[in-house]
Formats: C-alpha cells, sequence, structure tokens
C-alpha cells in the first residue's frame, strides 16, 4: 500500500510493515479495507516421499498431504487404514476417510470429475485448488492416464498425486508425485518429484475419477 492510498483511509503504514505482495490488502474505491487478497502463487512446505511400494501411491500422496500440516504417521500405517493392497487404494472415497481421520477434522470431501470434466468441475477444481492451499491443506487427486505429465511411463496408468501448490493465480498446479525419481520403478526415472502442470490439464488427468479437497 502506497503512503497516498494509506493517507486517503486514515490508515497508518505501520498497520502493513511487514507484508509482501502476496497477502496485500484489497482497498475499495470508498476506502474499506477488506480481506487480504489470495496469493498469485503459493506452494505448501510438506516433506516429499516417494511410494515405498509398487501399489503405495495412494499412502504416499496422503501422507505428502497430511505432511503439510502435521507429521504424518507411517505410509504403512495410512495404507493399512484406507485398505490398499496390491491392487492398490479403491477409491479417493479412502483418501477422505484417512485425510480427514488423521488430522482430526472434517475439511476433505470427494470431489468427482467426468470424462471429459464439465466447466463446472474444472472451475471447482480451480477454486479447491486455491482456497485448499491458501488455507493450508494439499489436495489428493486420483488421476488416469489418458492424459499424462511429460516423462511418464506408457500404458494405462491408475495413480494418485498430492497437489501441493498452485501459480498463475490457479490456472498451474504444482504436483508431488510419489512415484517421482524412480520411486515407482525404473520406468519413472525420468518423473520429477515436484513438476508444475496446468489445471487444466490436472482436470483432464482426473477425468472418470476424483479428488480430495
Amino acid at each position: 500500500m502506497t503512503a497516498a492510498i494509506a493517507a486517503a483511509v486514515g490508515l497508518s503504514l505501520s498497520l502493513f510493515a511487514g507484508l509482501d505482495a502476496a497477502s496485500a490488502f484489497a482497498v475499495t474505491p470508498t476506502g474499506a479495507v477488506l480481506s487480504p487478497v489470495p496469493a498469485a502463487a503459493k506452494t505448501l512446505s510438506y516433506t516429499w516421499q516417494g511410494q515405498e511400494r509398487y501399489y503405495y501411491c495412494g499412502p504416499g500422496a496422503v501422507r505428502m498431504a497430511l505432511s503439510a500440516r502435521i507429521s504424518p504417521p507411517s505410509q504403512t500405517t495410512i495404507g493399512d487404514y484406507m485398505g490398499t493392497d496390491e491392487n492398490g487404494t479403491d477409491d479417493t472415497a479412502n483418501t477422505v476417510a484417512a485425510l480427514n481421520h488423521f488430522l482430526g477434522t472434517g475439511w476433505y470431501e470427494r470431489k468427482p470429475v467426468s470424462d471429459p470434466p464439465t466447466q463446472a468441475q474444472r472451475d471447482l477444481l480451480k477454486y479447491d485448488l486455491v482456497f485448499d492451499v491458501d488455507r493450508g491443506y494439499a489436495i489428493v487427486a486420483n488421476v488416469v492416464s489418458g492424459w499424462r505429465p511429460p516423462g511418464y511411463p506408457g500404458g494405462t496408468i491408475y495413480h494418485y498425486v498430492a497437489v501441493v501448490g498452485y501459480a498463475d493465480d490457479g490456472d498451474t498446479a504444482i504436483i508431488a508425485d510419489p512415484a517421482g525419481a524412480g520411486a515407482g520403478g525404473s520406468s519413472w526415472g525420468n518423473v520429477p518429484q515436484q513438476y508444475a502442470i496446468s489445471t487444466y490439464d490436472l482436470g483432464t488427468w482426473i477425468g472418470v475419477k476424483a479428488y480430495a479437497a
């Protein structure tokens, strides 16, 4: 906020000491100060962890999402709670239950996405991404290829990833991939631990599945 604006609304600049552009306040034409403007970009502080078994992408993604808020339990504990077996984690409902259980909250809900996603589903995904990350919650997405990021192995892949941040006012999603850096096997060696994709592509990637937000 400039000195001229502060003077116009009768505020001291000392009130805004230490605020950066990401936490700037909106001021209406009448001079009323509104709530902080959401950041144009934000990535949560979290701990990346590769999936510990070839079918543990669900526990790995949930553990990373939990790590943004708590010191999380082990992948085995999470996997046992979700009923994860050699066929993977059955549904996003299992990740919703685990996230809420280990955080002691009712924050997370299952958000289904059709194939192709409707515009309303794409809009909700972008809204949820910004809303959740701004409040310190990562998203867990159940994805299927179809569409895939660069470097992904071929074939149809049912997978879980954590969505730990956004950029470009929510048009870009920051993905933490539990199979990255070869954790999913030798064919995953070209997949980074963390990467950015468009939120539009994330919606396409989720198509026919769902996400926890």
